[in-house]
């Protein structure tokens, strides 16, 4: 079959079974202008070439769950969303680091930080693990990588109301365990600020 021919509508229903050629047809199709749009909005090669590469590879790994119905409006649309994103990240970065900075600091041992974090992560790790296997996706997808209800809700291919339960279901959870540590927690939030 010459995908070259094809139409974009065409390629998209053949994306979602999973056809790797109609794949490297689209990104051949593609990539040049969402890579020149992407460096046009952040004037810097390699974030643009960043974005543009994590914008095809999060088209092929949702190509069965994701709706599209304009192959250029999606990809246009995803890009400028990762834009937002990235710049939205590097504010929360530039905001921490004043805040850093304007804190001011006890003399704390570094090791005495890093192991109580750790101790903390562990913690956290714990009671992740005792969840649900779904329950745990759903809580780390939300509360870890701050997914929205809906975006989890098309990854684990799950209605929203599902992805609610399990947060609930996974905070009432966690609350319950860290309840353990709840001692240590404040021991490690006095010691750190």
């Amino acid at each position: 079959m010459e995908y070259t021919l094809l139409s974009d509508s065409s390629l998209v229903n053949l994306l979602k079974e999973g056809e790797e050629r109609v794949f490297k047809e689209i990104y051949l199709r593609y990539w040049k202008d969402i890579y020149k749009t992407a460096y046009v909005k952040v004037h810097h090669k390699e974030l643009a070439e960043e974005l543009t590469q994590n914008l095809f590879v999060d088209l092929w790994k949702r190509r069965e769950t994701i709706h599209i119905d304009s192959l250029s409006s999606y990809l246009f649309g995803a890009l400028k969303y990762s834009i937002i994103n990235h710049y939205k990240s590097q504010l929360v970065k530039q905001k921490y680091q004043v805040h850093l900075t304007a804190q001011p600091r006890h003399n704390t041992n570094s090791t005495d930080e890093f192991v109580l974090l750790r101790d903390l992560s562990n913690a956290l790790d714990e009671g992740i693990a005792l969840l649900p296997k779904k329950t745990g996706e759903v809580f780390k997808l939300s509360r870890i990588e701050n997914r929205s209800t809906k975006e989890i809700s098309r990854a684990l291919n799950i209605s929203e109301k599902s992805v609610e339960y399990h947060i609930t279901q996974s905070i009432k959870a966690m609350r319950f365990h860290l309840k353990e540590h709840l001692l240590f927690i404040i021991a490690v939030i006095l010691y750190l600020f």
